[in-house]
This record gives structure tokens, C-alpha cells and sequence, in this order.
């Protein structure tokens, strides 16, 4: 396993009030949900906008991912038009990420159909896009050729990645930071320098 290159935590309004600016010296980045399902402004994180604006009033780099519902490409569309949306003017410079864990997904490649649809949607607006997933999801339902040229962003929580093209791993979901409890996170990839160059294709290198 390559050694990381930077720690941080992802959050969403389930996490309350985050008080981001006593992070800045504990974190290196933090991943922000920014939805869930279709592009209905009810269905955006109650906390999106707030800890966005903390994340660029503390010089923290932030990514964001939504949260699929979609059972079909028309749902996918609108998802990535629901990430777009709350996009608008921002640079998210640690990618975007599309969280493939309901129950209510699709298997095979109506799955894979979805995957695709939403990250060609971001990728060809500008965005570096990615799979967030555990690793039993990764091996099986999201392991597929079609899928190779995507960056993984892989839930396994313990003390060991078996993800051997992670960008991101989450490792626990019990970090405690200042007395709260967070997923924690780390990155094998130099974001922020792959992101602001704006030169990348292939989203695994």
C-alpha cells in the first residue's frame, strides 16, 4: 500500500454544525455531500453551502459527492444536474464523487449505464470525477472494464486497503477530531496539483 499524501474527513448536514476553521491545523482537505437524488432543491445538503463557504474562508481544498438514488440514466442525468448546480463557480479541488451504496440501486449494467451517465455529465462540464463505494461494491458490482478509466474513492474501514488504484480511502467512520466523530479519510493522489492543472484524462493516473 503507497504511503498517503494527505488525511482529512468527508461531512454532511448529518454532522451538525461543523466548525471547520478549528479543522484547518487537523485536516489536509475535507469532502463535502452536496445531495441527494434528483435535482430537487429539497434534496441538497442542508449544510452544502456552509461549509463550503468555511472550507474557502480557511483555505481548506474541499471535494463533494452526491448521493445516488438513480434506477435508470434519466435519474443519473439529473443528478449530475443536481452536482452541477451546486457546482456553479466553484473548483473542487479534490474531485467529485458519486456514492453508490443504496439498496435501491440497480445490479449489472444498469448500474454501470448510471455510472457512466453521471460522471461523462461531469467530467465533460470540467470536473474530475470519481466512484465512491465500499470494497465489496468495488469487486463486484462496480468492477468493470467500462469503469477502468474512473478514479475510486473506496470504503474499508480497519487498518488496510485492499484497493489497489484508490485515490481516496476511507478507513473509519470513527475519527474523533476535537471531540467529534468523523469518516476519515486519506489520499494517495495529489489532488489539488492533478485538479488545478486541468490536464488530466485518464482519471486513474
Amino acid at each position: 500500500m503507497p504511503s498517503p499524501l494527505a488525511s482529512g474527513i468527508d461531512i454532511s448536514q448529518f454532522n451538525g454544525n461543523v466548525d471547520i476553521a478549528a479543522l484547518r491545523d487537523k485536516v489536509d482537505f475535507i469532502i463535502i455531500r452536496c445531495g441527494y437524488g434528483d435535482d430537487y432543491p429539497s434534496q441538497d445538503d442542508t449544510q452544502y453551502r456552509a461549509n463550503v463557504r468555511k472550507c474557502l474562508d480557511n483555505g481548506i481544498p474541499f471535494g463533494v459527492y452526491l448521493y445516488s438514488y438513480a434506477r435508470n440514466p434519466t435519474m443519473a442525468s439529473s443528478e449530475a444536474r443536481h452536482t452541477l448546480r451546486l457546482l456553479e463557480g466553484l473548483t473542487p479541488l479534490y474531485g467529485v464523487w458519486y456514492d453508490l451504496e443504496d439498496s435501491t440501486l440497480p445490479t449489472g449494467q444498469a448500474l454501470i449505464d448510471n455510472c457512466l451517465t453521471y460522471c461523462s455529465a461531469l467530467r465533460q462540464a470540467g470536473y474530475y470525477c470519481g466512484l465512491y463505494a465500499s470494497l465489496s461494491w468495488m469487486r463486484t458490482r462496480l468492477n468493470s472494464p467500462r469503469l477502468a478509466h474512473l478514479d475510486r474513492w473506496v470504503a474499508q474501514w480497519g487498518p488496510d486497503l485492499n484497493w489497489p488504484d484508490a485515490g481516496l480511502w476511507q478507513y473509519s467512520d470513527r475519527g474523533i477530531i476535537n471531540g467529534r466523530v468523523f469518516d476519515m479519510n486519506r489520499a494517495f493522489r495529489d489532488y489539488p496539483a492533478i485538479i488545478g492543472k486541468g490536464e488530466w484524462t485518464d482519471m486513474t493516473k
